[in-house]
């Protein structure tokens, strides 16, 4: 249960601290005293969205803390799996600042906004107005139906199944608008990968063409230079081989006398020696040189290939050419494997939905089950409420395709007056009427509810008299297995809690501030006469209190 609430710069509260008890608490207040700014600052620190312009006048940072009582193993699971403290209390604590900055917290520890929020479903259920409205909508009236129902579980096991089966189903669609788009590409993917690869593509091959090429179109060129080489090496006539051999002859004659003259010798016999080795290199290549037009045509041609291949790919080198060809025989490999991989696709979504359908049969199933009850419960927790004649009737039917909710289309009908004119409650039902509905929902699931803490805001909105005595009656019952706390403005009710807290304005130095107090007996008399008459405190309205509370 709600333990602690520590408010500080929050619109008009400037600083606030409130303990609350388990059982019934009432919150009253004039109109504009904060009384919504109290339980908006709680859907703070349980995880809304942040309204930077709430923070106090003058103030920089406002923060919302709640501590809480617990008794959930699930509580306790959520904090380990996060990496959270466990302590004897769980301490929610919320930062806003006017930079825009919103920070959470968890038992001292930094949690994001969207962890707040997921654990403080199972610590309090805040109603207000807005949620009288969602009343009126099928997916709302669904969810109260399933918690009827305890349907908690099957609920977890459907959605489960359904998210895996529209994640197949969307997967399904992309491989269908891919697999158009693929088979268009086939043809051109085919052209270009047999073209890459009827030319043998070999990096080796390559480098060998272009250095005959070279050969072939400067083979006279070549012959020409090698024989002027041979010549000048070894010609007849002063050749370069015959004046090392004179020279040799004369080292040989005196290298005995010198290491020096030694070391000349055998520099000058290696110098004698790769002449005679380039000299017959020259005639090796000379032989292989020759002027061949057909193969010179040839390696043209084959090096045209390459060329025209590597500039249509914008490839620079072989290589690159060889890694294109392979691009394209692994597309044409992923399109060869969409056949097996659409028909493996198609019989994953048939057994999800074969399962999902088993699953929505179960929670259709559920529903149905408790659906009498349901309505009964239902219609006798309205009439308890000043509607006699009231009857509620809620139908099932098969909704157009799976949904959120399973197989089922709800309708919840009501008829206020006994005349046998059930039409949809989003038509016919008025706000006091809706608010009624409500609270009677909330008395029947409270029993199934393991929320510790309900809050109501205005639940009693569009109702009055004997009949405000009644919804009292019934969230004062409530609150013997539940802490609830209800804001107020009808003494009927107020007069049925057990704790009363006052919400004023005052002006401290020149500004306004919201104050919450609790109230002793006394106080509550003249807070609920109060709500009778208005500021002027009358004997009759004295005297109307007093007997209100005496009711209990």
């Amino acid at each position: 249960m709600l333990k602690h609430l520590h408010i500080t710069n929050y619109a008009l509260i400037a600083r606030t601290e409130v303990q609350f008890d388990s059982g019934f608490t009432v919150i009253t207040g004039e109109t504009g005293a904060g009384k919504s700014i109290l339980l908006e600052a709680l859907g703070l620190v349980l995880g809304s969205r942040a309204n930077f312009n709430s923070i106090r006048k003058g103030e920089e940072k406002c923060a919302i803390e709640a501590s809480f009582d617990y008794d959930s193993d699930g509580v306790n699971t959520f904090l380990k799996t996060n990496g959270l403290d466990v302590w004897d209390e769980l301490i929610l604590r919320r930062e806003i600042t006017r930079s825009g900055r919103s920070r959470g917290f968890i038992n001292d520890t930094p949690v994001s906004i969207s962890l707040l929020k997921e654990i403080s479903i199972s610590l309090v259920d805040l109603h207000g107005q807005q949620e009288n409205i969602s009343l009126q909508t099928p997916s709302y009236q669904m969810k109260q139906l399933d918690s009827f129902a305890q349907n908690a579980l099957e609920i977890t096991a459907y959605e489960q199944s359904f998210m895996s089966y529209r994640a197949l189903e969307k997967q399904l669609i992309q491989l269908k608008d891919a697999a158009i788009q693929v088979r268009k590409d086939e043809d051109y993917f085919t052209f270009q990968f047999e073209e890459l690869t009827a030319i043998a593509l070999n990096e080796e091959e390559f480098s060998t063409l272009c250095d005959e090429l070279s050969e072939l179109e400067h083979a006279e060129d070549i012959q020409r230079s090698l024989s002027a080489v041979q010549g000048a090496i070894d010609g007849e006539q002063d050749s370069a081989l015959s004046a090392i051999r004179t020279a040799l002859s004369e080292l040989r004659s005196v290298k005995s006398f010198s290491a020096k003259l030694q070391e000349l010798f055998e520099r000058m016999n290696s110098s004698f020696i790769e002449m005679e080795d380039i000299i017959a290199e020259c005639n090796r290549v000379q032989q292989t040189v020759e002027w061949n037009p057909l193969r010179l045509e040839q390696v043209r041609d084959r090096l045209d290939l390459y060329n025209k291949l590597m500039h249509k790919h914008s490839a620079e080198t072989v290589l690159q050419l060889i890694d294109i060809r392979e691009e394209y025989r692994i597309k044409l490999e992923g399109i060869a494997s969409y056949d097996s991989e659409l028909e493996e696709t198609k019989q994953k979504l048939l057994l999800a939905e074969q399962d999902v359908l088993s699953k929505a049969d179960v929670l259709s199933k559920s529903r149905k089950k408790v659906l009498k009850q349901f309505e009964a419960g239902l219609t006798e927790s309205v009439r308890q409420l000043g509607m006699a004649k009231a009857t509620v009737k809620v139908e099932l039917g098969v909704s157009k395709e799976l949904g959120s909710n399973g197989s089922d289309a709800i309708d919840m009908l009501f008829d206020a007056n006994g005349s046998n004119n059930l039409v949809p409650l989003r038509e016919s039902a008025s706000g006091g009427e809706v608010s009624r509905l409500m609270l009677g929902l909330k008395s029947i699931l409270a029993a199934n509810d393991q929320t510790p803490t309900l809050i109501f805001d205005e639940i009693d909105t569009g109702v009055s008299g004997e009949v405000a005595k009644q919804i009292g009656s019934l969230m004062r019952k409530i609150s013997a297995n539940t802490q609830i706390l209800a804001v107020t403005h009808l003494p009927g009710v107020a007069a049925k809690g057990l704790h009363h807290f006052k919400i004023q304005k005052t002006e401290e130095n020149q500004t306004v501030v919201s104050h919450l107090e609790r109230l002793t007996e006394e106080e509550r008399i003249k807070e609920i006469a109060a709500m009778f008459s208005g500021h002027r405190l009358t004997d009759a309205a004295l005297d109307s209190a007093r007997n209100l509370l005496q009711e209990n």
